[in-house]
């Protein structure tokens, strides 16, 4: 989101102020032009002071551009001034590229769209910073971030036409937003050792070798200077190593199939636009290369690499209705959960795309009605979501640590016992005749004293040692400076799931409700004897509440949104978990001879089963502000359709019918919890055969009956108690 408030009329076409949500900052943006007197004044004053106004405009940025700068109206600009409250944070430079009118924009949130017309001007004025670029819109005078850029045919809900994106707007996008990679850029050697060694305390060590050269203390100035060489020497060499490891990681480039001006052709990722329509079902497309949204097929992705979780997650195609494009908030670091099943991330890495029949064209006019998987690209390089991770990586949010603040303390407290010690010896040498050359440089090595000059390096050398004893380890740290910290560390928190327990979890049994007592029976720790579960004791009132029909362990084996890739269950693993304890097999099948059409998941019974097959007509998946899921079966015939609904046990009993929850609901729970178990009710529902396809989903999930718990388990690793202890 970006807001623009000026402080007074006059400084109206000056400055803006920025809210940048997904780094959590919010900057201001000053107008700026070279002043040519300001620029002489600059350069005279660093010559006369021998360098010295050079190194204070690097220790204090502002410096720079107060003296050489002159504030401007944005519009004209040629540089722009970015600050956080005081702290000049940046000075960047605005380039111009030329326009031909064909960059219809719209920025903001989808709600609250500002429309910018370029069609007037000839040119684009941008500027980058930590990886933003801002483009000026001439309507409102200010700058807006391109990461909050939507066209305008998305806010009516349309796609990308079917003839794909012209060669001129490919151009224009391509000019504002830049390559579709995430490449971030090395600083030289030389860089880096020019910045290394302006740091204060290497400023103050050369000056201290200085005055020691004068009173020829050599040996000791040496061994100082050897010293802080093999320390900057070695700073320089981790960060150099640790920059392109992160480089590595962030920047892919991969081959794709694009459709642009009704023709489909083979190139690189990194020409991609936001607008194009690409094909995912494309073989050696493995790695989703922007964030994208599906408009044909469906396909499987792991998103372990943005979220840490490995469980494979079902994207579906949008839907002519249901208002995704609409409502997508482009400049969103995370989508609503209805919004991002319709979602595919950068870096996320394809497990199965399936192709279905495709309105854009095929390869030639005369081609038949073709079938793919196609996406439309949303953002591209650092405005994904992953550019958004690597951005947070390279620059991480400002921290003060009480470390910090007292080492700086300790510095300041031995900077000033040596200024007592400088004022009381000029005036003892002073008092004795010594001449004042001879005061100044015993004054200053009086300073030397008082502040270690090798403390830097000694810092610097043991940060080098830790960061490489951290990498031999797969640790890697862009910020050796945050290593000191991490031994002040008290409390260390652990995610439980995988890391001081086994992976995943295994289904200690299913404790059902008694047919006769209406109270729950033994929990069950085999599936058998399932299948004729009911919830109440009166066959009269448990036809009467809708429970005829419903069995514990159809639940088991059809309340899930798993698929099938190369015959291997994939999902979530509490969900293959329970699959796996009802004893049932989950199969695709074929509805109609077309090998193209989306197959449909059957259950199958094992032999031993007295139940029929089952197959899951519709599916809905978890909703995280729903704590629940559930699906809607029938047999292969299309009759006794049921409702199966799984879910936090508080939900579930809330949209159950009374009479079908036992007395000792909430008692078996609280043993179950408190027993560290994870407890996960299941209920159902028969359903009506001509309402169940006209239903939606908060229509199903009401008026349920009552199954039972299924309780799971996840076991300590054997080494947990020992490292913790």
């Amino acid at each position: 989101m970006l807001a623009i408030r000026p402080k007074d009329t006059q400084l109206r076409d000056t400055q803006q102020t920025v809210s940048l949500e997904k780094d959590g900052v919010e900057i201001e943006l000053h107008g700026c032009a070279v002043s040519r007197r300001g620029v002489f004044g600059y350069w005279a004053l660093v010559v006369c002071t021998a360098g010295l106004a050079y190194v204070a405009s690097v220790w204090y940025p502002g410096m720079y551009a107060r003296l050489a700068m002159r504030p401007t109206q944005l519009a004209q600009a040629s540089y722009i001034r970015v600050q956080q409250g005081d702290k000049q944070l940046a000075l960047e430079r605005v380039t111009a590229s030329p326009s031909d009118g064909s960059f219809e924009s719209g920025f903001g949130e989808s709600k609250e769209r500002v429309e910018c017309n370029f069609t007037n001007k000839t040119e684009l004025r941008a500027f980058s910073f930590r990886h933003h670029c801002f483009v000026f819109c001439p309507t409102f005078n200010a700058f807006f971030a391109v990461s909050q850029w939507k066209d305008a045919a998305w806010t009516r809900g349309t796609a990308t036409q079917v003839s794909g994106l012209s060669n001129n707007v490919v151009a224009q996008r391509m000019r504002v937003f830049g390559k579709c990679n995430i490449d971030i850029q090395e600083k030289s050697y030389l860089q880096l050792l020019w910045e290394e060694a302006l740091n204060p305390l290497y400023v103050f060590q050369v000056a201290s070798i200085a005055i020691w050269c004068v009173e020829e203390y050599y040996y000791y100035s040496a061994a100082i200077f050897v010293i802080s060489l093999a320390s900057i020497g070695s700073t320089l060499v981790s960060t150099k190593h640790t920059a392109r490891r992160v480089r590595a990681m962030a920047n892919y480039v991969c081959a794709v199939r694009v459709l642009r001006s009704n023709v489909w052709s083979d190139m690189e990722s990194s020409e991609l636009v936001p607008g194009d329509v690409v094909d995912l079902a494309e073989p050696g497309l493995d790695v989703v290369p922007c964030d994208m949204v599906l408009l044909e097929g469906n396909c499987i992705v792991d998103e372990s690499m943005l979220t840490g979780e490995s469980v494979p997650e079902s994207k579906v195609s949008v839907v002519s209705g249901d208002h995704v494009l609409e409502s997508i908030d482009v400049a969103a670091h995370t989508f609503d959960p209805a919004v991002s099943r319709h979602i595919v991330f950068a870096g996320t890495r394809i497990i199965r795309a399936r192709k279905a029949r495709s309105s854009y064209p095929g390869f030639s006019s005369n081609s038949a009605q073709p079938f793919r998987a196609t996406a439309m690209v949303l953002r591209t390089g650092f405005c994904t979501t992953k550019g958004t991770l690597v951005r947070s990586i390279l620059f991480p949010h400002a921290t003060k640590f009480r470390f910090y603040r007292d080492a700086m303390r300790f510095v300041w407290c031995l900077a000033g016992i040596a200024c007592i010690g400088f004022i009381v010896n000029t005036i003892n040498l002073h008092r004795l005749g010594v001449s004042p050359g001879e005061i100044a440089i015993k004054a200053l090595d009086l300073i030397t004293v008082a502040v270690p000059p090798a403390l830097p390096a000694s810092m610097s050398i043991g940060m080098v040692f830790a960061a490489r004893r951290l990498r031999k380890a797969g640790i890697f740290c862009i910020t050796p400076s945050r290593i000191n910290v991490a031994s002040k560390v008290a409390v260390v928190v652990f995610d439980k799931t995988g890391t001081l327990t086994e992976e995943g979890m295994d289904v200690l049994g299913v404790q059902t409700v008694s047919q006769t007592l209406g109270e729950f029976g033994e929990l069950q720790t085999e599936p058998w004897g399932l299948e004729n579960t009911s919830t109440m004791q009166d066959p009269g009132e448990d036809a009467k509440v809708g429970g005829r029909g419903l069995s514990v362990d159809v639940a088991l084996a059809t309340c899930h949104s798993l698929s099938i890739v190369d015959g291997t269950l994939v999902g979530d693993p509490l969900e293959i978990k329970m699959v796996e304890f009802s004893g049932w097999s989950i199969d695709e099948r074929n509805t109609t001879s077309d090998p193209h059409e989306t197959p449909t998941i059957t259950a199958c019974p094992p032999q031993s089963s007295h139940q029929a097959i089952r197959v899951i007509m519709r599916c809905f998946e978890f909703a995280p502000e729903l704590r629940r899921s559930s699906v809607v079966t029938s047999d292969l015939n299309g009759r006794q359709l049921a409702a199966y609904v799984k879910g936090a046990p508080e939900v579930i009993r809330d949209l159950c019918h009374p009479e079908s929850v036992p007395k000792n609901y909430d008692t078996i729970l609280n043993t179950h919890t408190q027993g560290g178990y994870r407890v996960i009710s299941l209920a159902g529902r028969m359903l009506d055969i001509d309402a169940a396809q006209l239903l939606n989903r908060k229509s199903i999930e009401c008026d349920l009956v009552f199954l039972g718990f299924l309780v799971f388990e996840n076991r300590l690793k054997p080494a947990t108690a020992s490292v913790l202890c």
